[in-house]
């Protein structure tokens, strides 16, 4: 999250597809940081790595990120 010349925060969101490793279904994963993606499937928080493919690693409990909406 950045903040502009207003004051007011800016966010922006990846969308990428792929093979969810806890869910094993493929879906849409949508940034929550640089380097995490949670599956919009099951909900797993997944780490991607690029190593000539993307591939996407469950995150333990002690790495995931909370993240709650109010509707």
């Amino acid at each position: 999250m950045n903040k502009n010349k207003f004051g007011q925060l800016e966010m922006s969101a990846q969308v990428t597809n792929g093979v969810c490793p806890t869910c094993t279904e493929v879906s849409m994963f949508i940034s929550l940081s640089p380097e995490i993606f949670r599956c919009v499937t099951c909900g797993a928080d997944c780490k991607q790595h690029i190593n000539g493919k993307i591939s996407y690693i469950p995150i333990t409990t002690a790495h995931s990120i909370d993240v709650t909406v109010d509707v």
